[in-house]
């Protein structure tokens, strides 16, 4: 099973998710307080399932639904990543660089098993 760490950082607080095996699998981004950040994991927590956009996007593009949803795009150097965007096309969470889209969706499918159940370690 996978966990969400919350660490305080400059400006606020943000939270990881790693997989069973320890790896980091995404980032929040930074949230003003711990009550928000909390309540980002419960929201993450039940929209792990969130479809994917097709295509690859830029991570600032406009979102076209109202639902929440993960976006695959191209970062500098090259590379992949994918982030999930809320309702209002705010990046909620953030993945690690990937060499493809593939593995962008196997990131994905592992937070959609992981994030459900994760117990929350909070570390000030």
């Amino acid at each position: 099973m996978g966990r969400f760490t919350v660490q305080h950082v400059k400006g606020g607080y943000k939270f990881g998710l790693r997989a069973g095996n320890g790896q980091n699998v995404a980032s929040s981004r930074v949230f003003f307080t711990l009550d928000d950040c909390l309540a980002a994991i419960e929201w993450v927590r039940k929209n792990a399932d969130a479809p994917v956009a097709e295509g690859l996007h830029a991570p600032d593009e406009p979102l076209a639904a109202s639902a929440a949803q993960y976006r695959i795009y191209r970062c500098g150097g090259g590379g992949l990543g994918f982030c999930l965007l809320d309702e209002q096309g705010e990046t909620v969470l953030l993945s690690e660089g990937y060499t493809a889209k593939r593995s962008c969706r196997m990131g994905i499918a592992s937070i959609g098993r992981n994030a459900p159940g994760a117990p929350v370690a909070v570390n000030l």
